[in-house]
């Protein structure tokens, strides 16, 4: 007898392996109505998915505990494989494809079971969604690595020199998280916890950075039993070669300008080697792990203060905390929240942050409105006054942030500026800055 119940969000397994765009298209919908109307069909023996592939996915991102399942027996269920060849399999069938290492498409299998399941109706809150969480106040935890999760959120914080009876101006500080003091250790835990659950996580990691993906890696790495072999470009500041010899890791400069262009030269190193690349650029755990964890955490903070943003302001380097901030938000609130994109102005090096056309794969799947071009010293100017008028002392890439804000912002309306670290990395751009306006000084006399 087949019935809708529902499941232990972690008893149900993928068969299929999900498609993003599909999967943030159910996203898009579930979080949007605040609740989920078809149930997942899965196979009550082995409790794989057979369709619904994408809607786990999507459940899953949304921290969802439970799952409505339509469960069938196996021997209830005809398969149909459309391509590459057309032929009827059973069940069994398809679990020895899986087990024997293919990558199976839910697009490329037809799936009926005798008696489809009716519509039902289970809010996020019934799932488990309701993302009630632990805070920790003591700040007492079990390891080095849970220091990293279970210290979110991030704080977010008025920015009160910038904020007025009329508008209200916030920044989230990603350099709260403790290994690289930046939004990267984020992705850097997200991307190494998806390797070792696919069982694809090697003794030896290699990766291109700018710097503080590599902190977080080599960080996460020690804290694993790994070594990290670290690939950082010509421009970057000397600085990061010897933070990433304190962690052990093994630093080698290249003869590039952006942190992208030495990836297809690392992706073929990994290979001869036979170590991972995690490939922070192409890597679609960098996305999710902000769908799942720094959009939600910001939309309750500021839940929390009775605020609706009128603006998100943040860099674009990977393009992946930004482009998931946007998708939640515009599939949450719509038009109402403006999302801006930052980048460097033509021929402008700013460390972690870069041009579009340098190439970036998730904003591509989402909405921006408005793209902001900011120069080097400009974004320098930025992180000087947030330090003079603030007390914080933010990157580069925050900098420009900042900078971006200051152009855009109206007397009025509700800000949010993602500040991606702090600016202890970039002593020698501040030296350079500093140099270069006393020699002007002195050049005008």
């Amino acid at each position: 007898m087949s019935s809708v119940e529902l499941i232990d969000i972690r008893e149900l397994k993928q068969i299929f392996r999900p498609d993003l765009k599909k999967t943030l298209s159910a996203y898009r919908v579930i979080l949007r109505s605040g609740k989920l109307s078809t149930p997942i069909i899965a196979e009550r023996k082995s409790m794989f998915v057979l369709k619904g592939t994408e809607v786990l996915e999507a459940l899953k991102l949304l921290s969802a505990l439970k799952a409505p399942a339509y469960v069938v027996n196996g021997d209830e269920v005809r398969v149909r494989r459309i391509s590459p060849e057309p032929e009827v399999l059973e069940v069994n069938d398809l679990l020895r494809l899986h087990y024997a290492g293919h990558r199976l498409s839910q697009e490329d299998f037809e799936v009926e079971v005798p008696r489809e399941p009716g519509q039902v109706e289970y809010s996020l809150e019934d799932l488990g969604a309701s993302w009630k969480r632990d805070r920790r106040l003591l700040k007492v935890y079990d390891s080095t690595l849970e220091l990293l999760y279970e210290g979110w959120p991030t704080p977010l914080v008025k920015l009160s020199s910038y904020s007025s009876g009329d508008r209200a101006v916030y920044a989230k500080l990603e350099c709260f998280n403790p290994f690289s003091n930046s939004v990267k250790d984020r992705i850097a835990w997200s991307m190494i916890v998806e390797a070792m659950e696919a069982g694809a996580l090697k003794e030896v990691l290699y990766e291109a950075t700018s710097t503080n993906t590599g902190i977080a890696l080599a960080a996460i790495a020690n804290i694993l039993g790994r070594k990290a072999r670290l690939f950082i470009p010509r421009t970057i500041q000397k600085c990061s070669d010897t933070f990433l010899r304190v962690l052990g890791a093994e630093v080698v400069r290249v003869p590039t300008t952006l942190t992208v262009e030495a990836v297809n030269d690392v992706d073929a190193m990994a290979r001869r080697d036979g170590v991972t690349h995690l490939n922070q650029f192409e890597n679609d755990a960098n996305f999710k792990v902000h769908l799942k964890h720094t959009a939600r955490e910001l939309d309750e903070q500021l839940q929390s203060i009775g605020i609706i943003p009128d603006f998100i302001i943040g860099g674009l380097g990977t393009s992946g905390h930004m482009s998931a901030i946007s998708l939640y938000f515009k599939s949450k609130y719509g038009e109402r929240v403006k999302l801006v994109g930052v980048q460097p102005a033509p021929n402008e090096i700013i460390p972690g942050i870069r041009r579009i056309e340098s190439g970036m794969k998730w904003i591509h799947m989402v909405e921006f409105d408005e793209i902001v071009d900011v120069k080097r010293d400009e974004a320098i100017e930025g992180a000087l006054e947030v330090a003079r008028k603030e007390g914080l002392l933010i990157g580069l890439s925050a900098g420009a942030v900042f900078h971006a804000f200051k152009n855009i912002a109206a007397s009025s309306g509700n800000y949010v500026l993602i500040f991606p670290d702090s600016g202890y990395k970039y002593a020698e751009q501040f030296e350079d800055y500093f140099e270069r306006q006393a020699k002007g000084s002195h050049d005008e006399r």
